[in-house]
C-alpha cells in the first residue's frame, strides 16, 4: 500500500505553500493524500459560544467540501482519484483532531502551513501547527 500524506488546510494564503509542497512530494514519491480542513464550529456565524443554526452549519460544511474539491483539482489533479481523499472536520481543537486522524490513518507525514506569527500574537491566537507538533 502506498504511504499516506495528511495535508491540512484552512484555505488561507499561508496554506498554499504547504499544498504546493505536499503536491510535489505526492507526485515524486507516489503517495496517497488525505486533505482535511478542521474547523471550529463555534466560530462560524454563531453568537457567543453557541453553535450556529443547523442551516448555517450545513452551508459551512458544503462550502468547505467545495473548497477542498477545488484544492484537490488544483494541486493534486495529476493523481488518481483513488489516491486523494478529502474531508471537512468540525473540531474545537484542530491540532488534536489532526493528530487523531494521522494516527487512525497511519499517515507517514503531516503537512500544514503556519501563519508565522510570533510573540504576543502567537500567544493570543495560538498555532495549530505548533500544537500539532507538540
Amino acid at each position: 500500500m502506498k504511504p499516506l500524506i495528511l495535508v491540512c488546510t484552512d484555505f488561507s494564503a499561508c496554506s498554499e505553500l504547504a499544498l504546493e509542497r505536499a503536491a510535489d512530494i505526492a507526485k515524486r514519491d507516489e503517495t496517497r493524500v488525505f486533505l482535511i480542513h478542521a474547523y471550529d464550529p463555534k466560530r462560524i456565524k454563531g453568537p457567543g459560544d453557541r453553535e450556529p443554526p443547523e442551516g448555517d452549519r450545513q452551508a459551512w460544511d458544503e462550502d468547505s467540501m467545495h473548497q477542498l474539491k477545488e484544492v484537490r483539482r488544483r494541486y493534486f489533479g495529476g493523481l488518481a482519484d483513488t489516491d486523494v481523499q478529502y474531508d471537512a472536520i468540525p473540531s474545537t481543537h484542530a491540532s488534536i483532531e489532526i493528530c487523531k486522524i494521522a494516527k487512525d490513518t497511519k499517515a507517514s507525514l503531516i503537512i500544514l502551513g503556519s501563519h508565522g506569527r510570533t510573540g504576543m500574537l502567537r500567544r493570543l491566537l495560538g498555532s495549530v501547527a505548533e500544537a500539532t507538533v507538540r
